[in-house]
């Protein structure tokens, strides 16, 4: 019950005995007394129940008003704690951003050099060494290849924290078709069936849903099937204000227990002993879908493919206009 309520019912209960108490006193001690002292009696107690009464609210609003108080005090306490904590946050935030960049810069040059060293090296002495030492360092030159694709998407999430650029219109059949291009080169070396709808006009960075969109089809053709052609389906439905695309892939498939923890930085889905991708790819897509407002999640039937999907706000009608 609010406190208001409270003190006013608190109010009437004291005005109403008052009344009813007093008159009952004054005429028991008061009997057959002069009329007109009878009534200065009942003007005293006019005067005295306003007295009490104002003594009793002013006490019962001053004892609320102290609850109220320090409660307000409470809440600065604890913003000026959240407040320093947020600070703290985003020079720890800054730093590592700062270190990961620092870091990756003065790694990407020995990778490098050493991948071309040892690149040159395999090339010239294939015939001279054995079989199997060849395997070796053909396999830690794939693994030269993972160190830089690794180097080069945590430059790229440390770069989401940066400050985003004003929302754009943006047509995501144009960077579904960005995507792919960049990605041909890659793909033409398999058959890939890609069949999409029509995807939709949102608001947002084009440059960040382009990194989606590559990221998506990259995890598609990583894990593909190497039996059967890859087959990516795009889809999109609306619903409460938003639209949800579904990526859909007939690629090896993901288990169950492993659907959310993939969404996490250098996580990677093993499969016997293959490790495939950098860990990175879906970390930066769950990154650019919650900046932008939206979720994202997968499921997936082991062996048969798996579907991501991503929501993105729906454009309000007229809003194309407008921009244009």
């Amino acid at each position: 019950m609010k406190t208001s309520i409270k003190i006013s019912i608190l109010y009437v209960f004291v005005g109403i005995l008052w009344i009813f108490g007093s008159d009952i006193l004054v005429l028991y001690f008061f009997q057959g007394i002069d009329p007109s002292i009878l009534t200065r009696y009942q003007s005293f107690k006019g005067v005295l129940f306003v007295v009490l009464t104002g003594s009793l609210l002013y006490y019962l609003m001053d004892k609320h008003y102290r609850y109220l108080d320090g409660k307000v005090q409470e809440l600065e306490k604890a913003n000026i704690k959240i407040e320093k904590e947020r600070i703290k946050s985003e020079h720890a935030r800054n730093q590592l951003d700062q270190f990961i960049l620092v870091a990756s810069n003065e790694l990407v040059e020995p990778v490098r050099q050493s991948h071309g060293f040892l690149e040159l090296f395999i090339r010239k002495n294939k015939d001279n060494l054995p079989e199997k030492s060849i395997s070796f360092l053909e396999l830690t030159l794939d693994n030269f290849y993972k160190i830089k694709d690794v180097i080069q998407d945590l430059v790229e999430f440390s770069q989401l924290t940066e400050e985003r650029e004003v929302p754009q219109l943006v047509d995501l059949n144009e960077v579904l078709e960005k995507a792919v291009h960049l990605n041909s080169r890659k793909f033409g070396g398999g058959k890939i069936d890609l069949k999409k709808g029509n995807l939709p006009m949102i608001k947002g960075d084009y440059k960040r849903f382009l990194q989606l969109f590559d990221h998506l089809l990259n995890n598609a053709f990583n894990f593909r099937d190497p039996s059967r052609p890859l087959k990516i389906e795009i889809s999109v439905s609306s619903a409460d204000g938003y639209q949800t695309i579904a990526v859909k892939d007939n690629g090896i498939g993901i288990e169950s227990e492993n659907l959310d923890s993939i969404f996490y930085i250098l996580q990677q889905y093993d499969q016997g002993l293959i490790k495939r991708g950098s860990g990175m790819g879906l970390a930066i897509c769950k990154k650019i879908i919650e900046d932008a407002g939206g979720k994202i999640w997968a499921t997936s039937v082991l062996g048969d493919g798996s579907t991501f999907y991503f929501t993105v706000k729906e454009m309000v009608s007229g809003s194309k206009t407008e921009d244009e």
